[in-house]
Formats: C-alpha cells, sequence, structure tokens
C-alpha cells in the first residue's frame, strides 16, 4: 500500500481508519447491548408466575422411586408447602434445607408435607432413601429463584 503524500492525505486515510476500527467496535460491543436490551424487555421471564406470591404449594407422588411431578419452582422469600402422596417406604429428603425439613421417614398410604421458608436460591435434590434398595435415589428437585 502506498502512503499517502501530504498531511491531507493522511488526514483522510487516518479519519477512514478510525472510522473503520470504531465500526469494528461496535460490531463487537452488538451483541452485549442486544443481550442488555432483552434483559430489559424481557424482565421477569424465567421467573415462576407465583414468584411474587408470599406462598406456593405443590403436590406430588412418590412411587417407585419416583416423583410426579418430579420438579418445582418456588423464589426466595416464599412460604413453600410441598405435600407428597406417599406409594413407597423410605426416608425423604430435601437437600439444602436440613435446617428446616429434617430427613423424613415415609410409608405407603400416608401423606407427608414440608413446609419451609425458601431462604436460600439453587437448586435442592430431592432424595429417597429407600430400605431395600440403594442408598440414595434422587427423584425430583425443588428450584428456588431469585426474584
Amino acid at each position: 500500500m502506498k502512503r499517502p503524500a501530504s498531511k491531507a492525505g493522511r488526514f483522510v486515510l487516518g479519519g477512514r481508519m478510525s472510522n473503520l476500527l470504531r465500526g469494528r467496535a461496535a460490531l463487537l460491543a452488538a451483541p452485549a447491548l442486544l443481550a442488555a436490551v432483552l434483559t430489559a424487555c424481557v424482565g421477569d421471564a424465567g421467573l415462576p408466575a407465583t414468584c411474587h406470591d408470599p406462598s406456593v404449594g405443590f403436590e406430588a407422588t412418590l412411587s417407585d422411586e419416583h416423583l410426579e411431578p418430579s420438579s418445582f419452582n418456588a423464589c426466595r422469600g416464599q412460604e413453600v408447602t410441598i405435600t407428597f402422596t406417599i406409594e413407597r417406604d423410605g426416608v425423604l429428603h430435601l437437600h439444602g434445607y436440613d435446617d428446616q425439613v429434617p430427613a423424613t421417614e415415609v410409608r405407603a398410604g400416608q401423606e407427608t408435607v414440608f413446609e419451609f421458608d425458601a431462604v436460600r436460591s439453587g437448586q435442592f435434590p430431592i432424595a429417597l432413601h429407600t430400605t431395600d434398595g440403594p442408598a440414595e435415589v434422587t427423584v425430583g428437585a425443588l428450584t428456588v429463584h431469585e426474584p
């Protein structure tokens, strides 16, 4: 590439290079800007519809090392109630909330209720410890979202 002979030529070339670099920087910044705009437009997308309610309740059936439904969504700060219809003997446990919901012995034919305040966000496994099977089987999960 030839060098411009005059200062004016250097200025024009320098201006074009500057515009080119600014254009490239804008292209590189575009995904971040788009993400910020979409986040602002979407807002609470991904949060449970009940997130602004003070409490939330769920019902589930535990049978043959399966929980139906197997997942629950709440938001930090909510009072959570999960009512289990039990069809399998064992010990039911909600990992991560041991301080509020101790491991509970369950018997087929009974109903068991877990009531607690969702004070920590994250995903927490629900496990069944069977007397005649593996030491522990994860049967479901509670996801506590950050409001």
